[in-house]
């Protein structure tokens, strides 16, 4: 028999660090008398159910939580907020607002929410991985890969929202400097971790977290290598662990391309005695990251996904909430989840959706709501004529001509003419409520949201090629590309672009288009250190979002703050500066 309350003491010790910064830890773990029979069975189960669970955890605004908490869907929402491509109508229900203002993103309640919902995550993941066979010939194989998928994204997600990234902003650069922090991530918890080892747990260097996440890569794909297709999509599959690497190596040959010094760093820790369990990289220049990252990423598309149709893209009833063939991964809400049940206002397709009657990005003449989410002006206008993804936002020329309306909008809403008047230039209508269900929220709420769709691959293939067999062979991907699967019969695509730089700069815009509302470009402007700018002549962000960020730099508020308490706990972590009011407003006119 298994000692239960030595095993469970164990688990949750093991799996998150700074496990106190939450007053209860909820959790169904098996009872005391259980056999370890019966954890080899059923208890799997529901330790693996539990991982793509917890991505719809959350806290009632009525109960003490933040308003914007909508569970890991809302976390997609902040990051498109933190960046140049999410303008809000309406800022007196903007939830979203406080990176664009950067206000309360030092030691306050969201940066905190970031950093204990991902570690509470990967909890999940290390306690299946505690009691499973890590063979990949197993009979535990299909649990252990999904696990290690959902550990490697989260940590993945993790370094790059948390290792601090210059500015230009010298009082944050110097501050950084001098507390040494500078190719620092996030402490590693793994199922071994004790919680001694927790309370002295340093932040890992890059190049230790690199071949960490790789190394749960790679054993996925050695247990998901005949997972060609799951169930439901909240699992991981082949094609996911793929596009996760796909990610990964992209993200590193940027660095390296342009970091030659953390390359070297990376290569002259290869040997180390302490990263000896890991696999090695086995990389000397930043070009051949690029070539993984083109590799798995076609390894992905070659799992037989398809990019959406245009008229998959403007199903009111299921456009963008329901799992399809573009999609790889999904955060599944089903109607027993707390956004479905009690979430209502409070809920992705609430802040999303412009359709939901109780939603606050609704327009209702009673009540002064936030009318919708619009697109950047300036991106709207370098979006080609020709591309049919256009109409997913309202031209300003044609807001509330019904002739418009009838011809170009009708189809991919389930707005009438007289609702959808009332919507100005450059409102989205991308997201839908569940099957068009726009009256009542237990049933409207429960959407399928994408985490990874084949497109993403199609364009990673395209930049990473650039550098591998030069900007012609990238720009014959991204025309291929374009020209198949989202330019309207008889228009035709063509990239201009001459340098890496252009080329780079036409296909990110791509990306900003194709990906805007699924909180992906965060990871762009970041990776390529791309200036963030609300503030220019003719902008639509609200005059209090005016903030420009500096090129060649990270926008500032993009660097998230690890929590006081977490150093409380763990002696070893250091913290980031505050980010805090670091870049003045924009005082430009229109």
């Amino acid at each position: 028999m298994i000692n239960m309350k030595r095993y469970l003491k164990l688990i949750i010790s093991a799996g998150l660090l700074g496990v106190s910064m939450t007053s209860c830890l909820e959790e169904t773990f098996p009872t005391d008398g259980a056999t370890s029979g019966q954890l080899e069975s059923a208890d799997k189960s529901a330790f693996n159910a539990a991982i793509a669970s917890y991505m719809n955890t959350m806290s009632l605004y009525g109960d003490g939580g933040d308003a914007s908490d909508a569970g890991f869907s809302s976390f997609i929402i902040w990051r498109d907020a933190m960046t140049a491509d999410f303008a809000i109508v309406n800022t007196g229900y903007d939830y979203f607002s406080y990176y664009n203002q950067q206000l309360y993103i030092g030691n306050d309640g969201i940066s905190a929410t970031f950093w204990q919902r991902y570690y509470y995550l990967i909890q999940k993941c290390n306690n299946l991985l505690s009691i499973s066979d890590l063979d990949p010939d197993g009979f535990d194989a299909l649990y252990v890969g999904n696990a290690l998928s959902y550990r490697a994204m989260a940590y993945m997600d993790l370094a790059r929202m948390f290792e601090f990234k210059r500015t230009g902003v010298a009082s944050l650069d110097e501050e950084a400097a001098s507390r040494g922090i500078y190719g620092l991530t996030v402490p590693i918890v793994t199922e071994n971790t004790t919680e001694r080892e927790s309370r002295d747990n340093p932040r890992a260097p890059f190049y230790k977290m690199y071949r960490f996440i790789m190394d749960d890569l790679n054993l996925a794909e050695a247990c998901l290598a005949d997972v060609h297709s799951v169930a439901a999509k909240n699992d991981a599959s082949l094609g996911v662990v793929y596009g996760l690497k796909a990610r990964l190596w992209l993200e590193m040959g940027s660095r390296f391309e342009r970091y030659a010094e953390d390359l070297n760093t990376l290569i002259s820790h290869e040997a180390d005695e302490d990263l000896a369990d890991f696999d090695k990289l086995g990389i000397t220049t930043a070009n051949d990251c690029f070539a993984h990252a083109a590799e798995y990423a076609r390894k992905a598309i070659n799992e037989g996904y398809s990019p959406l149709s245009e008229s998959q893209w403007f199903d009111p009833n299921s456009g963008f909430n329901t799992p399809n063939n573009s999609w790889l991964w999904a955060n599944i809400i089903s109607t027993n989840d707390i956004a479905a049940t009690s979430g209502e206002w409070q809920s992705f397709v609430s802040f999303q959706c412009i359709e939901a009657n109780w939603g606050i990005a609704v327009y209702l003449d009673e009540i002064n709501y936030a009318h919708g989410w619009m697109i950047d002006a300036r991106l709207y206008s370098r979006i080609d004529e020709g591309d049919w993804r256009k109409t997913t936002w309202i031209d300003p020329e044609d807001a509330g001509a019904s002739n418009a309306f009838t011809t170009k909008y009708s189809r991919g809403t389930n707005l009438s003419y007289d609702e959808w008047r009332n919507y100005q230039g450059y409102v989205g209508i991308k997201y839908h409520p569940a099957n068009g269900e726009r009256n009542t929220s237990t049933l409207g709420n429960a959407v399928s949201i994408p985490l990874m769709r084949i497109e993403e691959m199609y364009l990673i293939e395209a930049e990473a090629t650039a550098h591998t067999s030069g900007v012609g062979a990238g720009k014959q991907l991204l025309e291929s590309f374009m020209n198949t699967y989202r330019m309207s019969v008889g228009a035709s695509y063509t990239c201009k672009a001459g340098d890496m730089e252009s080329f780079t700069d036409e296909l990110f815009k791509q990306k900003r288009v194709e990906f805007w509302g699924e909180g992906l470009v965060y990871w762009d402007y970041r990776r390529l250190e791309l200036p963030i700018e609300r503030g220019y002549p003719g902008s639509n962000h609200a005059h209090q979002y005016w903030f420009n960020s500096y090129p060649n730099h990270v926008a500032p508020w993009t660097n998230f703050y690890i929590p006081d308490h977490e150093r409380d706990l763990n002696k070893g972590v250091i913290l980031n500066p505050d980010p805090s009011q670091a870049i003045p407003l924009w005082e430009g006119g229109n």
